[in-house]
């Protein structure tokens, strides 16, 4: 069942979708995963039933991967409260997050590497340390968690055998 969130209003925001620099800073993405925990011991709320991603901002986790000798992608379930999208909207870079997502849940993709002999870690870097020219493309931290994506049932592929099973 689709529940409406009272404030949805649309955001006058126009939303890119080019799928660059759609990373979200850990301490929201945080707020996200708790989020996402918290509701499932309640309402289900909005039902997500899936998340699409751009093939560019795909291509860039695979340039990450590449660039921090990464072993893998850990992928965090997270949930988009009112405070959440704001918090990402006010940020100066990447798309923006439409007020109708509130409620529904998403996903966070994490790069992961060995660190300190202990595979498959999430991999963060301090925003602090200087890096060499990987940071060329305007991302303010290329290790935060990219987001987001477009979710069903706004876009969805309703044609897919995975929609209806």
């Amino acid at each position: 069942m689709n529940k409406k969130h009272p404030n949805n209003i649309m955001s006058t925001t126009p939303l890119t979708k080019d799928g660059r620099n759609n990373s979200v800073p850990v301490d929201i993405a945080k707020k996200m995963t708790a989020a996402f925990r918290e509701s499932q011991k309640s309402d289900a709320g909005n039902y997500t039933k899936a998340a699409w991603l751009p093939a560019a901002q795909i291509q860039k986790l695979v340039e990450k991967i590449a660039k921090f000798e990464g072993d893998g992608v850990r992928i965090y379930f997270g949930r988009y409260t009112k405070e959440i999208i704001d918090s990402i909207n006010k940020l100066e870079y990447g798309d923006k997050i439409p007020d109708k997502y509130c409620d529904m849940n998403t996903i966070l993709l994490v790069v992961t590497k060995e660190v300190d002999g202990k595979p498959k870690t999430d991999y963060f870097i301090d925003k602090d340390i200087e890096l060499d020219p990987i940071c060329d493309d305007g991302d303010p931290n290329p290790t935060d968690p990219e987001n987001r994506g477009d979710l069903c049932p706004e876009v969805c592929d309703d044609g897919s055998p995975l929609m209806n099973s």
